[in-house]
């Protein structure tokens, strides 16, 4: 038989649907304030507290920081990111690897480099400081603007990776990295050049240099990326290039590798590239001590503008 969850009194089974619980509605609301009251006494009572274990107290960097080790400075972080960029390239660089290098936390780098893109212009500004420059360009003109860019080439070739990050509209601006340029301007001194013209050369040149290092930056990534030096890349092409030249179609090359074979030289390539660019430029020198100062054209004379 049937009763009242609420007060016990008998109840008639309904002929169809849900059994019912209860007698009345009073019993009903009387069941509902019941369990009411009781999940707001539950919730009322304190959760039960986890007690963690004490920590011992901290010996270092209150804000959980690496202290840095002794002996580290700007210079040092510096240094050991050159050497990894050096070895590695400049993307195997991050704050993280220079860190580990010098057995360090990357957070403690922080406190003397404000991040990556700081480090990689500090990496630049040290580089370019390496070979202090004469006190004037010896010579004349011609043995100046020589010495500013076999200076340039000889930091490529023991930097590659400074190509990157100099030969950008945007480059890095630091006192030794303008003192280079000063110093090519300076050899251009006392030949009567505007201030504009005279810039103009020593980018010209320094473009030169730019262009040739190019082929030893991207000979050194590629050796690094595939094992595979130039030497050896080149004795694995030569069948396949012996079949084209042999085809008769490209006379020119066929007697340049019957002279030369395919031995590629970029350290001569570069000298003859400036020797050729300063023979031009002597032109303009010439020009100037004759009287017939080179002029900028107007920019109406120059065509639409690309």
């Amino acid at each position: 038989m049937l009763t009242c969850a609420q007060c016990g009194k008998p109840l008639d089974a309904a002929p169809r649907g849900r059994r019912p619980r209860y007698c009345s509605r009073a019993c009903q609301a009387r069941a509902y304030r019941i369990r009411t009251a009781g999940r707001t006494a539950r919730l009322a009572e304190p959760e039960p507290r986890t007690v963690l274990p004490t920590p011992p107290p901290s010996t270092g960097d209150p804000a959980g920081r690496h202290e840095p080790p002794a002996g580290l400075s700007t210079e040092r972080i510096v240094r050991t990111a050159v050497r990894i960029a050096d070895a590695e390239g400049l993307d195997a660089l991050s704050m993280r690897r220079v860190a580990t290098e010098l057995s360090t936390g990357a957070m403690s780098l922080y406190r003397y480099v404000p991040g990556k893109d700081a480090l990689v212009e500090l990496m630049v500004e040290a580089v370019f400081g390496e070979d202090p420059h004469p006190g004037s360009a010896p010579g004349g003109w011609r043995t100046g603007l020589e010495a500013a860019a076999r200076r340039e080439w000889r930091m490529y070739s023991r930097h590659p990776w400074v190509l990157r990050v100099i030969a950008t509209p945007r480059p890095p601006i630091g006192p030794n990295v303008l003192a280079d340029v000063e110093w090519a301007m300076r050899a251009m001194d006392g030949l009567g050049l505007d201030p504009t013209t005279t810039h103009w050369v020593a980018m010209t040149v320094s473009a030169q240099v730019q262009g040739a290092a190019l082929l030893l930056v991207n000979e050194v990534e590629a050796e690094r990326r595939t094992g595979v030096t130039a030497g050896q890349w080149r004795v694995s092409r030569t069948p396949a290039l012996l079949e084209i030249l042999e085809s008769g179609r490209f006379p020119i090359l066929s007697r340049l590798h019957a002279e030369r074979g395919d031995v590629i030289d970029i350290d001569e390539w570069f000298e003859f590239g400036l020797r050729r660019l300063l023979d031009g430029l002597a032109v303009l020198v010439e020009g100037r001590e004759k009287g017939t100062a080179y002029e900028a054209e107007p920019d109406s004379a120059r065509g639409p503008a690309r």
